[in-house]
């Protein structure tokens, strides 16, 4: 008898769940990120049910341990990206000059002593947790523009710009 789509979700689910959940904690080390793992590869199972033809072929089971450790690959790899961009901006406000509000302000602070482009850039990376094609999307200016931009604002926070005045305001 074949399966139905809605069929193939259900048994892959009730095969597979909770080995897929475990293969996503041993790449993440959090029970929570595995959840999201999981329930991430079960939405690209999902997207591609057309192409399975039996939840219990080794073939099928296969693709649903690739899948996981794929999307719990990509979380670990966002993770990571958003642990190093906290690291960035804790490494600038060290090595800014004390701020007379203290430090609940002091990101913030830190902004409005940048110019307003570059505030906007770092405002939508570390601050929104935005990655860098949706900082393009929201501020309406290339993906290369805003790595640009954040490169020389970090220079500017860490008081060391090594670009002068003219080619810091050159852009367009």
């Amino acid at each position: 008898m074949p399966y139905t789509n809605e069929d193939i979700i259900d048994a892959l689910y009730r095969l597979y769940e909770q080995s897929m959940y475990f293969e996503a904690y041993k790449i993440l080390h959090d029970e929570y990120l595995a959840e999201d793992a999981v329930h991430e590869a079960f939405l690209r199972l999902i997207r591609n049910r057309s192409k399975i033809a039996d939840p219990q072929s080794p073939a099928v089971r296969r693709y649903a341990y690739k899948t996981v450790r794929s999307a719990a690959l990509d979380l670990y790899r966002a993770q990571k990206k958003l642990r190093e961009n906290c690291l960035v901006l804790d490494e600038a406000i060290e090595n800014t000059a004390a701020v007379e509000d203290g430090m609940t302000n002091l990101p913030l602070s830190l902004l409005a002593d940048l110019p307003p482009k570059y505030a906007a850039v770092m405002r939508c990376l570390f601050l929104d947790g935005l990655s860098v094609r949706e900082t393009a999307a929201v501020l309406k200016i290339s993906e290369a523009l805003v790595r640009k931009r954040c490169e020389r604002a970090r220079k500017l926070l860490k008081g060391t710009p090594q670009h002068t005045e003219k080619e810091i305001h050159c852009e367009r």
